[in-house]
């Protein structure tokens, strides 16, 4: 029988049976079929679950994404299971939409997934549910035959079969009326199932050896009064007399229970023990009129349930007792989101005010997960304060956790908090003696590996841990796309709090991996407010891109390229006995050989057609973005030379390992310093919030698109009242920046939209271990059955277990990461496990030990040689190309052959030569690699070639020009949101804007008659003829008219509004709308009521009248009609 046949008993399951019957029979046969069935299958059983479960509310899509999203559905299925089915989908459309050969691992993976989803679908809502478990060897073996990439063709024959089996949720409905109350009558009434029957260690020894030891670790004492273990109940079932025990009731200080826990075998799936679990609370809640909360563990995984609220979720371990009982107390203290006002001198503005209602919502809604895309200067920090703020006078959160993967930012938001919610405790943990001063303070700001620690070795008075899983609320990730998915991921499987995650990365940059981190559907953040929108709102400034490069940036330094008169100075310097002339590469070019007069005419054009202050006297502030820390120091010196008058103060270095870099950031940032230039490597381009630069210039190539625009963001914040002097003239308030790009950046990424994305690094020994277990699984093959492949699988075996003993060390220490892999390390801590290794076996050390794993080799270019060979070992068995590991191996050799006067170099001569030919490689086996990196790993570090890291110092005539722009190229963001029609009137408006009545008109201010009159003089007198007038403006009154062509000031129509949607306590929808609303207002001058009362375009979608109750409604008609009548002449 094979593992899918189980779905054939009930011919309700028809819809998705036969498509998960069909991926298994395809995995021998071809595994992308394979994978896009069982995709197929997974998306029939959703549409399925829609079509019978009343409680599913079916979404505005059908597509797979939104129907696994739609918050019921994620509140109804548990979360193992649904990480399950993201594997099904994400394979799935590996497999389909890029038509790529698709690995039978990876065709394993997503059976096994499919098939934990599906035995959970019949286990909740089938009639008659069986124990089973996925069988590898009850797969249909078929003929065997190798994966290979099957054509377009083919694929969309089998797309179109598969597609006619498709059904839509309206159809299965229809098709399954007669059945739906049978089958949602099974769900809520469950009979009596059996559980899984595998035993590996009993409920006793699952208790001994992983629960009481993560009790003791958070400082609960199993005394029988605090943890009362076997603790009688009455009553069970709510049958008289019947008697229970609950493997372990938590007790609080007033001698209330807390929780109740449910221990299961380790090989048990925990979720057997959730209605068991309940029932004892339920016994509870009758005999102390408190419902407890809700935990159910095998050991290795551990859920909770406060199912007064939530659904069941994943938890690192069980909480503490004041955790708990901070949770019991606020169940009766919660406020609804919506009647909590948002402090609008935090943030007022109202796209902050919607993401934070948007934010709210969502949490009224049961989702614990959120991403917020803001533009960089929109206030990211100051609508994470009022989040805090609002979920805190709502009793939502109590402890909050912010954090940043860079110290500056770190700071930027503590002295931000500190300033706008005094009132609050907060603590630095990177100050030790703010940290000293502090301990209990309420938010906490970190980075991520200073929390990680501070989890294992920050202690209460007590001595238990100060950061228990539950002691955090809320958890803020400051710029979110960055360093999450690294090894510091542990603390967010660590902690259990809502999470915040914040981004100024335009939202089509953001990678799908971060959507995935906060279960979003790809694309679709929470909320998001973006560059374009914010300069359009008049929050932001657009920039003015000024390409431009230079003959030796594009080309490199040659001989074709140089001028008469270096070629004689080059001549002649031969000609005393200097070193012969190189050509320099244009990748050279400011990494280590820096030409002074590039950089003197880069500087030139900065000091000459940068934008000015102080009337044109003075630079305003600028960045130079340098390639490294000795091109920054290059460009100083430069500068310096060459702009003697501003004795070494205007231009500055700023980069991390300086000594005074804080004061220097510090002297950047005041208006009136000498110092107006920072020349920067990484430093500056997130966490420095300076609105008066106006200058930014881009002397390195940037091929990151997360980079490119954390960059731009540094100049595009508003400066009102900063004089500015450019060609154009002078002007007060920044109505734009400069960015001088000299590497083809803006070209590159017209482009290349999405530029090009880094991958995580992995550590050396992390990359070691895995190549060696893969190694391992390979070696078990009958082609290396000899005794010599036997012995050295041996070895690594070995090798490996004697890097995860310290594992099991630090797991008895406490150690949260340890923890949180402690069922990997426990199953591969023994030398049985790596006996036989399975697909699945490689993956869990690949992805939960090896990057535990300590390599305690000190040599580090021995350990990268290391790497290089057990790479080559893995791809040589794996019948994989070996040319990667084999270039790095002979670049290695080729260096030492040039080092022979190094008698341990010359010693291995004959080796090393033959390494630097290909062909001497056809004939190697893996025992032959093992001798290569015994004999060379410790000349490795003699391959270093130190030569190349010289700086370079010369000064060529270089050639500075215009990089050639394609016609209709257009810029990556707008730089000018001014239309055609106030261009007409631009030149009378742009002196006359300050003007007492046009700005009464822009501001919502009444006019007296004198206004109007004035006004009407010159538009129909002096400019021209009343039918001039009428004919430009098109039928508009004079008030309306003006407001057209000069737009009114929108943060004057924002503040209008702002009381009302703050006293009206609006959801994301209504604000979105008036939001709407007041765009119009801004862009037209007026609303039309007519349209707006009867819900006509543009205010049809959705329609006023049903989104506000009558109150509001008659509200905002007052405003608009204050707003129309603002604009009328007087009588």
């Amino acid at each position: 029988m094979a593992n899918f046949d189980f779905l054939t008993y009930d011919k309700n399951y028809s819809a998705f049976s036969q498509l998960a019957i069909d991926a298994e029979r395809q995995y021998n046969k071809n595994t992308v079929f394979s994978v896009f069935a069982a995709r197929k299958s997974l998306e029939q059983a959703v549409k399925w679950m829609y079509s019978v479960d009343g409680d599913l509310r079916k979404p505005y899509d059908d597509s797979i994404q939104v129907l696994v999203h739609e918050p019921t559905f994620v509140n109804a299925v548990p979360s193992n299971i649904l990480s399950d089915m993201q594997v099904v989908i994400k394979i799935g459309n590996k497999g389909v939409h890029d038509t790529v050969v698709v690995e039978k691992k990876f065709a394993l993976f997503s059976l096994k997934a499919l098939f934990n989803f599906l035995n959970w679908l019949d286990y909740t809502y089938g009639m008659d549910y069986k124990q089973r478990t996925f069988d590898i060897n009850a797969i249909p073996v078929n003929k065997v035959v190798i994966a290979k990439k099957p054509n377009r063709e083919e694929i969309q024959k089998y797309k179109d079969e598969i597609e006619q089996k498709d059904s839509t949720i309206s159809d299965l409905i229809k098709q399954l009326a007669e059945a739906k109350a049978e089958i949602q009558n099974r769900k809520e009434n469950p009979v009596t199932k059996p559980e899984l029957k595998l035993e590996d260690l009993s409920e006793f020894q699952t208790r001994k050896m992983f629960i009481d030891e993560d009790l003791k670790l958070i400082g609960w004492k199993i005394d029988q009064v605090q943890v009362v273990e076997e603790y009688p109940v009455d009553d069970l079932e709510n049958i008289p007399g019947k008697k229970g025990y609950i493997d372990y009731a938590l007790f609080g200080k007033d001698g209330s229970p807390l929780a109740v826990i449910e221990a299961k075998k380790t090989t048990k799936d925990p979720n057997v023990g959730k209605q068991q679990a309940v029932l004892y609370a339920d016994c509870l809640e009758r005999k102390f009129g408190r419902r407890p909360f809700i935990f159910y563990t095998n050991g290795f995984e551990t859920f909770f349930w406060d199912d007064t609220q939530y659904a069941p979720r994943t938890v690192s371990m069980i909480f503490s007792m004041d955790d708990l009982q901070k949770l019991m107390d606020r169940r009766n203290l919660l406020s609804p989101l919506s009647s909590v006002k948002i402090n609008t001198e935090i943030s007022g503005r109202p796209y902050q005010m919607k993401a934070i209602r948007s934010i709210c919502s969502e949490i009224e809604k049961k989702i614990r997960k959120f991403l917020l895309v803001m533009a960089t200067g929109t206030g990211k920090t100051r609508t994470a304060i009022s989040i805090v703020d609002v979920l805190s006078r709502g009793h939502y959160v109590s402890n909050v956790l912010f954090l940043a993967d860079r110290i500056q930012l770190v700071e930027q938001a503590y002295d931000a908090f500190k300033e706008n919610s005094p009132e609050t405790t907060i603590c630095n943990l990177l100050d030790s003696k703010d940290k000293e001063q502090n301990k209990g303070a309420r938010i906490v700001f970190s980075t991520y590996p200073t929390i990680l620690n501070a989890i294992d070795t920050e202690k209460n008075k007590d001595g238990n841990r100060t950061f228990t899983p539950a002691h955090f609320d809320l958890i803020i990730i400051d710029e979110a796309h960055r360093s999450i998915f690294k090894k510091y991921r542990a603390i967010f499987e660590y902690f259990d709090a809502f999470l915040v995650g914040l981004t100024a990365t335009p939202r089509k940059s953001v990678d799908a991996s971060t959507f995935e981190f906060f279960e979003l559907q790809d694309d679709v953040p929470t909320d998001v407010y973006e560059y374009e929108t914010a300069i359009s709102d008049e929050y932001l400034v657009p920039y003015h891109a000024i390409e431009k490069t230079s003959t030796f940036l594009d080309e490199g330094i040659n001989i074709d390229n140089l001028s008469e008169e270096d070629l004689e100075k080059i001549q002649e310097a031969e000609e005393n006995g200097d070193e012969p002339f190189e050509e320099i590469p244009p990748k050279a070019i400011n990494e280590y050989v820096f030409n002074e007069d590039t950089t003197r005419k880069v500087l030139e054009d900065l000091m000459q057609k940068g934008i000015k202050i102080n009337g044109g006297d003075k630079l305003g502030k600028t960045i130079i973005f340098a390639y490294n820390k000795n091109h920054a120091q290059h460009i100083v010196d430069v500068f310096n030379k060459y702009y003697p008058q501003y004795k070494g103060k205007m231009c500055q270095r700023i980069v991390c390992d300086d000594s005074k870099v804080k004061s220097t950031i510090k002297e950047f940032k005041k208006s009136d310093s000498p110092l107006q230039i920072a020349v920067s490597v990484d430093m500056l381009d997130t966490g420095v919030d300076i609105p008066e630069i106006v200058n930014l210039v881009f002397y390195k190539k940037i091929r990151s698109k997360i980079k490119f625009w954390q960059m731009i963001g540094r100049g595009t914040r508003l400066a009102p009242n900063l004089i500015c002097t450019d060609e154009t003239g002078s002007y007060v308030g920044k109505n734009y920046f400069y960015i001088f790009d000299y590497l083809r950046n803006f070209e590159f990424f017209r482009e290349q939209k999405n530029g090009i994305k880094g991958s995580s690094a992995k550590a050396l020994s992390e990359r070691i271990f895995a190549h060696k277990c893969k190694v391992i699984k390979h070696l078990q093959d009958s082609a290396w059955a000899d005794q010599k492949f036997i012995d050295y699988r041996n070895q690594l075996v070995s090798e490996c277990l004697a890097q995860i003993a310290p594992l099991s060390e630090n797991l008895k220490r406490g150690s949260t990461s340890a923890i949180l892999a402690r069922q990997y390390i426990i199953k591969y801590q023994n030398k049985k496990a790596f006996e036989c290794l399975e697909e699945d076996d490689v993956k869990e050390l690949e992805d939960h030990i090896a990057p535990l794993v300590f390599n305690e080799e000190l040599d580090q270019y021995a350990k990268g040689f290391d790497n290089f060979c057990y790479g080559i070992m893995e791809a040589h068995l794996s019948e994989k190309s070996i040319s990667f590991y084999r270039g790095k191996i002979k670049a290695v050799a080729e260096i030492l052959l040039t080092k022979t006067s190094i008698k341990v170099v010359r010693d291995n001569l004959p080796r090393l030569q033959h390494l630097t030919v290909n062909s001497y490689y056809d004939g190697l086996t893996v025992l032959d690699y093992e001798e290569i990196r015994k004999e060379i790993r410790e000349l490795a570090q003699f391959s270093v070639d130190k030569q190349s890291q010289k700086n370079i110092f010369v000064n060529f005539d270089d050639d500075i020009h215009d990089v050639d722009i394609p016609e209709g190229a257009a810029n990556l963001t707008p730089a000018d949101n001014f239309d055609e029609y106030k261009k007409k009137v631009n030149a009378y408006l742009s002196e006359h804007m300050d003007d007492k009545a046009i700005t009464k008109l822009r501001t919502n201010q009444p006019l007296t008659k004198e206004d109007f009159e004035n006004l009407n003089h010159i538009f129909k007198e002096e400019l021209g003829n009343e039918q001039m007038f009428n004919e430009l403006s098109d039928g508009k009154s004079l008030g309306v008219f003006i407001r057209r062509v000069t737009k009114m000031d929108k943060s004057a129509i924002n503040n209008y509004f702002a009381e009302f949607i703050n006293d009206t306590n609006m959801n994301n929808m209504q604000i979105e709308f008036v939001q709407r609303l007041i765009d119009i207002i801004v862009e037209q001058g007026e609303i039309n009521m007519e349209s707006l009362m009867k819900g006509r375009a543009p205010f049809d979608r959705p329609k006023f009248f049903t989104i506000f109750g009558t109150e509001a409604q008659n509200k905002i008609f007052s405003l608009v009609r204050s707003i129309n009548e603002n604009a009328k002449e007087v009588a």
